[in-house]
């Protein structure tokens, strides 16, 4: 028989070193330091709204108003409120447009005119027309040519209702009249017949007389429609005679400037928190060492020197120094602590040492995410710290525009070496690679390298361009990353190729860091520690 008690052991998996999920981004907090780091945006845009609504004032100042009051008064058998209704729509028609143009002379169509003329019943039998107009005069003479063709039109249609009506009554009573003679004939004849005829007759007799009752009736109703029409025309009249209205100078500038002061505001915000909302970059220091898998040891709220002509010019306009107190001297600082094993930089401050300094300090700084003329002013400025304690630099600019050799003092310019070719696959002389470097033997800097007890290269990592030959220049990368301008991605492909290339990663630097990142900074320890190589105290 076959055992189906029998189990299989499922594999040990190795322990998972992702560290701890990353924080939502779309929090209060996130949004408001986002509001707070890019507050010259949206202040901007309130101002440039403000300035648009102040423009609007001065070039579209607000135009002049011609309003008249008038009585309308209307017949007694129609409805006020439906009357009220009519009315409004006779304004509204094109040919008291037509009839206001013509009488005015003016240079535009009658739809033109029609969209300066307003209507506001006030009551079911007062109504105040406006028109607009660019001048006072011309506001009061288009109110008071538009009231009187107006009127006259009204008077029109109201005629002419009445005239249909009266026509209708008219032609009612002339066949009644007719019926009437008819009647007349058949009671002459039934009277002539004596006793036989005679219920013939009365009855003949009474449909005449409810028919003189009826012409009576719409005879009497004709009169009244045409009286109560004619005392409906004669009643209307203007109330309140054309006055020019202007608006407030005072009251349109500051609607204006308001309205464009907070719709300016308001789209900036939207802008800001759109991009908080759907960028993928990071800016906290725990963000990037978890993406790097190594800890951000240094990190300074200073962006640095901006590259772009633009960039140096808003730092300009804002009256802003590159670097924020004592900023660049914690990034010196920190460079100087990966090369320079601590415990013997007070050793070097001596002016006679005691004990020989130990130095295999073979160093790049990788900017990440930011313009290389921000890690090439550290690498500057600890070339020349150490060169005050009687130490010999040498420098190697592998990044793509040249920073480094651009930014250099003219005496350190003779220790700096820019290969030529693309700088990320330039080969140094350390290792095997010596027969076949770009700095061989016979080069006017192979000296200065030989005799070099500290090298600082200032590199560009291209995640499409592996970095195995900068294992030929230096032993270790110190990413230098600037806040919201790099995403997880590109920290992540970063740290693999430096890995990949068996380089160390020991620790990375932050420049322009959101003052309320209050994040430590240490990543995952346990991943840090997997994934980074130690080096000697």
């Amino acid at each position: 028989m076959i055992d189906i008690a029998w189990n299989i052991e499922d594999e040990a998996r190795d322990a998972e070193l992702s560290g701890m999920p990353r924080p939502l981004l779309g929090t209060w907090h996130y949004l408001r330091n986002s509001l707070r780091r890019a507050w010259h945006t949206w202040v901007g845009l309130a101002v440039l709204g403000a300035y648009v609504g102040l423009a609007a004032v001065v070039l579209l100042p607000p135009v002049s108003t011609g309003t008249v009051t008038v009585l309308m008064a209307h017949p007694a058998t129609m409805d006020p409120t439906s009357a009220m209704a009519t009315d409004v729509s006779l304004l509204a028609t094109r040919e008291v447009a037509v009839r206001t143009v013509r009488d005015l002379q003016l240079g535009m169509s009658p739809e033109e005119f029609q969209a300066t003329v307003m209507a506001d019943p006030v009551t079911t039998e007062v109504l105040k027309i406006s028109v607009a107009a660019p001048t006072d005069a011309a506001a009061v003479a288009g109110a008071d040519a538009v009231t009187k063709q107006y009127l006259a039109f009204r008077a029109e249609q109201l005629r002419s209702l009445t005239s249909g009506l009266v026509s209708g009554y008219q032609a009612r009573v002339t066949s009644m009249q007719q019926q009437i003679t008819v009647l007349n004939q058949e009671y002459a004849q039934a009277s002539q017949q004596g006793q036989a005829g005679q219920t013939q007759a009365s009855d003949i007799l009474t449909r005449r007389a409810e028919l003189n009752t009826q012409i009576t009736a719409m005879q009497q109703a004709s009169e009244d429609a045409t009286l109560q029409t004619d005392a409906a025309i004669s009643s209307t009249h203007v109330i309140d005679a054309a006055r020019a209205v202007r608006p407030s100078a005072k009251k349109a500038m500051a609607l204006d400037v308001g309205s464009g002061l907070i719709g300016g505001a308001a789209l900036g915000m939207g802008l800001v928190l759109f991009r908080a909302l759907t960028s993928e970059r990071l800016r906290r220091r725990q963000e990037v060492a978890v993406a790097l898998g190594a800890p951000v040891r240094f990190s300074i709220t200073s962006p640095g020197p901006l590259e772009r002509r633009w960039g140096r010019a808003r730092q300009r306009l804002r009256a802003r120094a590159p670097w924020r107190r004592r900023d660049l001297d914690a990034l010196v600082y920190g460079l100087e602590s990966a090369i320079v094993p601590r415990g013997l930089t007070s050793e070097l401050a001596k002016p006679e040492p005691t004990t020989p300094v130990p130095w295999a300090a073979n160093v790049a700084v990788a900017a990440v995410g930011s313009n290389a003329r921000v890690a090439a002013a550290v690498i500057a400025a600890v070339a020349s710290h150490l060169r005050v304690f009687g130490l010999s630099v040498f420098l190697v600019d592998l990044s793509a525009g040249g920073a480094l050799v651009r930014h250099v003092s003219r005496a350190d310019a003779a220790h700096v070496f820019r290969p030529t070719g693309v700088p990320n696959l330039a080969v140094g002389p350390r290792g095997s690679h010596g027969p076949v470097s770009d700095l061989p033997v016979g080069h006017p800097l192979r000296e200065a390298w030989d005799a070099a007890e500290v090298v600082i290269a200032l590199v560009e990592v291209d995640p499409g361009i592996e970095v195995e030959n900068l294992r030929s220049w230096v032993d270790q990368v110190i990413p230098l990353v600037s806040a919201g301008r790099c995403t997880a991605e590109l920290l992540e492909t970063t740290a693999e190729l430096i890995r990949a290339a068996g380089l160390a990663l020991p620790f990375a630097m932050m420049v322009g860091v959101d003052e309320t990142d209050e994040s430590l900074g240490l990543g995952d320890p346990l991943a840090t520690r997997v994934a980074t190589p130690t080096t000697a105290p």
